[in-house]
């Protein structure tokens, strides 16, 4: 029984290796930078908030089998398009960020129905592909916003253009009602959320055990272990409620958090969506044919129709996290604000133990925080450690490509051992068919 739990321990530990060794380089990064527990936390939950649709835009494809979808980066510039648009029409606020989001979804179909057909062409090397197909999107949309607008595209704006009247600045700044639109509706602090989340997520963790013990047919415990995510989640909630009540320093750090909560509808909203659509006949298909593209053909399922859908509605969620992201900056940086997107978002969803055949939200919201913790911290921790912030920018330069460098080779040698494992087993049981035909 101890060889049994051993094992289990030990496939744990190399199915999850990547987000553990990266929550340990965070605990050290944070103790190293001497930061507050107020600072450290207030910036992560900035950084959740401002970065969690976008990754969240990664997950269809790989369900679909197409990878990581580097070509989010066209979404993000239709988000970009958008925002710089009402900034032009001075359409402000909430009202201005609804047609922003118009715009960019109008946008982000356009794009992404031609990047699934592009990827219909070259099926199985989707995510080269994207990658290519961003570096050429950005060389177009530098040409439109440098050269074409004032020249070719009438536009006449000295707010967001060059003094010479043709190409955009290099930076925009939003109008003060567009600046934090989504995020400053609705603020309230960690210490006012918790007690209500503690009794939201006890109250689903009750009706679910009940639902599952009546439905199905369950034992308590049986029903408990099917709905272990909640109990977990509801567990921490306990114990941040406890340690508000009994530790003055907790309470203030999480009294200074303010969490913008239109922010988090909106994300909760692309998690229930991304939930509906994986519920749906369509998302039955999405996982058939990013299971087997032979299998999904056999079964009358129209493969090329259904990895379009996936890239559209991935593009189309980048639209909103970058449109997301970039109200929160309060400013557009023109020709830059979408170069990296693709990237960095790639790179915390490994870091939360994604592969690329496997996403799923637990670990889309564990490499967000994983990540970005890392990338704010490491600068702070690199400047005490060795009296050079450089250390920790060059450290972070490491955790965007190295991250996807070093899981990609994972992915590869997992494959090759899960290949040989079968080739093995299949010997072995070839070896023991003819040792049996022998002794007969």
């Amino acid at each position: 029984m101890n060889a049994i739990n051993k094992n289990v321990i030990v496939d744990a530990i190399k199915k999850n290796m990547v987000p553990i060794i990266f929550t340990i380089l965070c605990i050290l990064s944070i103790y190293y930078s001497r930061q507050p527990f107020a600072y450290i936390l207030t910036e992560t939950v900035a950084r959740i908030g401002r970065n969690a649709i976008l990754i969240l835009s990664l997950l269809l494809p790989v369900m679909c089998g197409m990878g990581l979808n580097f070509s989010i980066v066209l979404g993000a510039m239709a988000g970009e398009i958008g925002l710089i648009l009402i900034t032009h029409w001075s359409m402000d606020g909430l009202s201005g960020i609804g047609i922003s989001v118009i715009i960019a979804t109008i946008l982000s179909i356009i794009f992404g129905v031609l990047t699934g057909q592009l990827f219909n062409k070259t099926k199985g090397q989707e995510m080269i592909t994207g990658m290519i197909l961003g570096f050429f999107a950005v060389g177009v949309y530098d040409l439109i916003f440098i050269f074409m607008v004032g020249s070719i595209i009438p536009m006449k704006n000295p707010e967001i253009m060059l003094a010479e009247g043709i190409g955009l600045r290099n930076t925009i700044e939003f109008h003060e009602k567009t600046k934090y639109a989504v995020d400053k509706v609705l603020k309230l602090s960690c210490v006012t959320l918790i007690p209500y989340l503690l009794m939201g997520f006890a109250v689903v963790s009750i009706v679910l055990v009940l639902f599952k013990m009546k439905k199905y047919k369950m034992t308590f415990k049986q029903a408990m272990k099917a709905i272990w995510k909640w109990i977990v989640t509801t567990a921490i909630f306990l114990g941040l409620q406890i340690l508000t009540l009994v530790n003055i320093k907790v309470k203030f750090a999480l009294s200074m958090v303010q969490i913008p909560m239109l922010t988090v509808f909106a994300i909760v909203l692309v998690c229930c969506l991304i939930v509906f659509i994986t519920r749906t006949k369509l998302g039955q298909d999405i996982r058939t044919v990013g299971q087997n593209i032979h299998v999904a053909t056999a079964a009358a399922i129209k493969v090329d129709k259904v990895r379009i859908i996936s890239v559209v509605l991935s593009t189309v969620i980048a639209s909103w996290g970058q449109i997301i992201f970039l109200q929160n900056m309060g400013n557009v940086n023109t020709y830059n604000s979408h170069e990296q997107v693709g990237t960095y978002a790639v790179a915390a969803l490994l870091v939360g133990g994604a592969s690329i055949n496997r996403a799923t939200m637990a670990q889309v919201f564990t490499g967000t925080v994983l990540f970005h913790i890392l990338f704010f911290v490491s600068p702070l921790a690199g400047k005490n450690l060795f009296n050079d912030s450089m250390i920790g920018e060059y450290f972070r330069v490491f955790l965007c490509y190295g991250v996807i460098g070093i899981s990609l080779v994972l992915y590869a040698w997992k494959r090759v051992m899960s290949e040989r494992q079968i080739l093995e087993k299949e010997a072995e049981e070839k070896i023991n068919t003819i040792t049996a035909k022998e002794s007969v």
